[in-house]
């Protein structure tokens, strides 16, 4: 399983240092499988993006998805 997606910085300041923490939840929203990526550009501009591309094992529990990003 690939999720792909992107991240925006709302910011005022470039971000720096982001990974994006991709969880997958089965039914009760307890995360099964999870993974840590980096998205690319490393630092993202004011008000611009960055992509990501993470592979998780399948696992049929799994039913939603959580994607946190973190940065400086």
């Amino acid at each position: 399983m690939f999720v792909e997606g992107a991240v925006r910085n709302v910011g005022s300041r470039p971000s720096r240092d982001v990974q994006v923490t991709v969880e997958g939840l089965d039914a009760a929203g307890t995360p099964v499988v999870s993974a840590v990526t980096l998205p690319a550009p490393q630092t993202i501009a004011p008000d611009g993006s960055a992509t990501f591309v993470v592979r998780l094992p399948n696992d049929r529990t799994v039913r939603t998805y959580h994607v946190v990003a973190i940065g400086r």
